[in-house]
Order: C-alpha cells, then structure tokens, then sequence
C-alpha cells in the first residue's frame, strides 16, 4: 500500500501531539523532570545541574538534555509542559515506525499498519509517550536498538557497519536516560534469541558483549564530570539507583512491590487488547498453531527477558516493563492479522463500538450534570467536535460491519484522540498545583521555602515547577531566621508549635500533586 507508513505517521501524530501542552502537571514526576531541564537553562550547568537549591538529578541527562535544547530552540528558553513532554511523544512516534519497518520487512504492510498501531494505543505505552518522564525516550532507544541488531547481518558489509554504528549510538543515549540497564538488556536478549537460532556462543557472546560495553564507555566522560561536580554524594547516589535498587537494598522503599504486581500491571497497561486476549482464548481450540518464525521468536524472548529481569528488583513499576510492550504487541498483532476465528475480533469489535459510543456521551453527560461529585474543567467548544470522532466511529460500526479489524483499531484511535485533546484536561487540570501559585506569587519578591529535614522527604515538585525552581529546602532553626514575608510551605500534619510565633499558618491546598496530603502556607510575620 503506496503511503501506508505515512498514514500511520500522520494518524499517530494527530493521537499525540497537538494536545500535549492541554493538561497541567498533576503528579510529581513530570515537574521533579522538567526542573531539571529548567535549572540546566537557568544556571548554564548541563551536567549536574542543582534543582531544589540542593537536589541532584537522579537519572543521567539526555532527557534533560533534549527538553532544555527543545525548549531553547521552540521556546526562547522558556520550558512549559508541551515541550516537557515533547521527547516522549517524539521517541514514540520514533518507536512506532520503526516496528512499522521491521514488521513490514518480514510480514507485509498491513501487519505493519496493525501492529504499529496496536504497539502506540497501547494504554501504558501511550501513557508514557504523553509524560515527561524518562521511560518512552529509554523504552525507544532500547526497542530501536534490537529493531535494528534482528536483522544486521544480510546488508552488505558497509551498510552493516552503518547500522552497527546506529545500534551503538542507541544504547549510548539509552544509558545516558537511565543508566547500564539500557545497553546491557537489549544486547541480552539479541544474544539469547541468536542464540536460539544456532549461533555459536562465544562469537555471540564477544559481539554481544562488546556492544554493551562500548556504548556504556561512552558515557563514562559525563559520569566522570559529574563525580568531580557532585564528589561522594553523586556516586552514592549513582550506586544506589543502579545497584541498590536492583539487589533490592536502597536507604529507602522504592515502589517495593510483590512478585505478581508485574503481572497485573500488564494487564492493565495492555489495555484494551488485553480484552481481545481474554475473548481469544475461548477460541484456542479452533485455531492453527505453527512453529514461530524469527520475529515471533525474537518478540517472545525479548518480552520474557524483560519481564523476567524486572522481577528480579524488589522496586517494582508498570514503567519498567515498557520495553517489552511491543514485542507482546506483536502477537496480539497476529490475532487481528492471522487465521484467528472471527468470532472474539467481532466480539471485540461491537464492545469497542459501544465504548466508543458510551465515552464521549458520558463526558458530555457529566458537563451537563455536574451532581456526580466529580470534579471536571471546562471543555472548549473544539472540544465537542473531537468528542464526535470515538462517536461517529462506534455509530459507523453499527451501520456498516465489515472490516472489524479497521474498525477496532479506529475506534481506539479515536477514543485515545479524544482523551488526549478533551478527557485529561478536563480531569486533571483540577487536580493540578497550580491553582495555588497566585497565591504564593502575590508578593514576587517574598522567598519560598519547604522546612523538610524535620518533617519527612516532602519536595513540592509541582509546586517548584510553576514557580520557577524558587524554593529552597531549610531546617526550621533556619526557616526562624528568614525575614518577614517569607512563605514556608509544609505538610498538614507537621508540628509547627516551634514556628508558630514566627509564622501565621493557613491553609493553602486540601491535596497536593506530589504527595496528595494537605499543604498548609506559613508567612513570616
């Protein structure tokens, strides 16, 4: 099909970036991340730049990195959430058309289509291709990687040098995002899976190997900088993320979760395909099993190999498993493209059309009748023509039955559309920090402060974000001392009894973005 990939590219690009700046920061990863490229534009440190006044970075940083030189670019320096999350958006867009190539190279242009569609509307892989956080950008670097290490060897010797040379510069950036974990476990599950094929060990082994350790070697100039910046405090740090975290032994509980939650994560995070899994079962019976071909072979080793590593940690997060959303995507393109029985895809087809139907009316519904109790902002008058779409297609599946796979996949294209542009921002923008920084900007002049060293690990990411990276963290002797008009921001629950004569405390936000426990706002008498 003349254009196919274009057709995906312009699809998926509609999905994800116009609407990337509509939802505020509500939750303290995106701003603990954008603060960083922020502090990298304000202090001209773009190794290991200070937020907070004394927090160093907890991850290497090329994401920080492509924020601070978007934002510099697109922006006049200024960084706002749709920069923030730009990379993301940019890295999956990157990741789905490369599986758009490897899969058309093997299986033809309409597997390709499906699959390339069915990886990006995944919901945790779309969840994080809209997040500023580090995973997507990681997650592409990795997939990309082993895209292009499945089939190196039938090109000529210097096109497979050129592509050698794309693989190591892939894993560079991956390690750079998130440390080692990104070159060695992609070059792990390449070396199994050739492994499986026949290879010798030993040469695979050596190759293998080599290219982990080359592309790790090249970060070493910003971890060597970054030690002589941040001395003891950044190796232990360094060490711990990477290290600690993995043999389960950090100074603090990280996302420490059981064995299982993997398993439930996936579930979820695969939605809504993991509802075609489920109606496929029911016809295992009936279907015509083959020996797997390299692809599939490739896609089920890379996919037990990350999910089986990321079991190992005690730090468990839906997160880290995204490396092997689109190999699992892979088979669950089979089902749609396959000799599957028809059945549970039109099952899936006629549930898909209802939801589709369903979800913008009850946006509507609740604009309407606001006596739900939930909380929603103002939807623009565009917005009710996105919220069409997700309706038009479930109306059109009614009127007309064919195709249940092309239906499928525009129904959930058109709902993710419709969540992006008018469901997030409506849900999430009241839940946002943000409706608090009139208040603390009152008085630009006045100095914003957090007194956490005595009342537990509190930063107000979100809080810091809007405001600029201006507050600092200090000890309450300290926060006695500064001078009057000074705002000192603290948990509800904190003992405040020392500070009272200094500081008049009032409320200031009954749930806040980062810790979802109460703020109350202290001004220096």
């Amino acid at each position: 099909m003349p254009g196919a990939q274009w057709i995906v590219l312009i699809a998926l690009a509609i999905m994800l970036l116009p609407w990337l700046g509509l939802t505020l920061f509500y939750s303290k990863g995106e701003p603990r991340e954008a603060i960083v490229a922020m502090s990298m534009l304000q202090s001209g440190d773009w190794i290991l730049p200070l937020s907070y006044g004394q927090d160093m970075p907890y991850k290497p940083p090329f994401m920080a990195w492509i924020i601070a030189a978007l934002a510099w670019l697109l922006n006049g320096g200024v960084v706002n959430e749709y920069i923030s999350r730009l990379p993301s958006a940019l890295a999956a867009l990157a990741m789905a058309m490369g599986g758009f190539a490897w899969a058309r190279r093997a299986n033809g242009t309409r597997f390709a289509m499906i699959f390339a569609l069915v990886t990006a509307c995944s919901f945790e892989v779309f969840r994080a291709s809209v997040a500023c956080r580090v995973d997507m950008v990681l997650t592409a670097c990795m997939v990309g990687a082993v895209y292009i290490m499945y089939n190196i060897r039938e090109y000529s010797p210097k096109r497979k040098g050129l592509l050698y040379l794309a693989v190591i510069v892939l894993l560079t950036c991956a390690t750079l995002t998130k440390g080692p974990v990104g070159a060695l476990l992609p070059c792990f599950a390449i070396g199994v899976f050739r492994l499986l094929r026949g290879d010798a060990f030993f040469p695979t082994l050596f190759k293998m190997l080599g290219l982990a350790v080359l592309s790790i070697a090249l970060t070493s100039w910003w971890y060597i900088l970054a030690w002589q910046r941040g001395g003891d405090d950044f190796y232990h740090l360094m060490y711990e993320e990477n290290i600690d975290r993995l043999l389960g032994k950090m100074s603090y509980e990280s996302h420490v979760k059981p064995f299982w939650y993997n398993f439930v994560t996936l579930i979820a995070g695969l939605l809504p395909w993991t509802l075609l899994l489920m109606a496929s079962c029911f016809s295992l019976r009936k279907a015509r099993l083959s020996a797997l071909r390299s692809p599939g072979m490739l896609s089920a080793v890379t996919a037990v190999i990350t999910i089986g590593f990321y079991c190992i940690p005690a730090s468990k997060r839906s997160v880290y498993l995204l490396p092997a959303y689109p190999f699992i995507c892979y088979g669950i393109t089979c089902i749609l493209n396959g000799k599957t029985p028809l059945r549970p895809i039109r099952f899936f087809a006629w549930l898909m059309a209802v939801l589709a139907i369903a979800a913008p009316l009850a946006i509507v519904a609740l604009r309407i009748w606001p006596q739900s109790g939930l909380t929603l902002a103002s939807v623009p008058w565009w917005g009710y023509i996105v919220l069409m779409l997700p309706l038009a297609t479930g109306v059109a599946w009614f009127c007309n039955r064919h195709s249940p796979v092309g239906h499928i996949l525009v129904a959930v294209w058109t709902l993710l559309t419709a969540y992006m542009a008018v469901g997030m921002p409506a849900v999430l923008n009241p839940k946002s920090d943000y409706r608090a920084i009139p208040t603390l900007t009152a008085d630009p002049e006045a100095e914003i402060i957090s007194a956490n060293s005595i009342y537990g690990d509190y930063r107000y990411y979100s809080l810091n974000y809007y405001l600029g990276d201006r507050i600092r963290s200090v000890s309450p002797a300290e926060a006695a001392a500064y001078p009057q008009g000074t705002l000192l921001l603290c948990p509800s629950n904190a003992d405040t009894a020392g500070l009272a004569p200094y500081y008049r405390f009032e409320p200031l936000l009954d749930r806040t973005a980062d810790h979802r426990d109460p703020v109350v706002l202290g001004t220096r008498k």
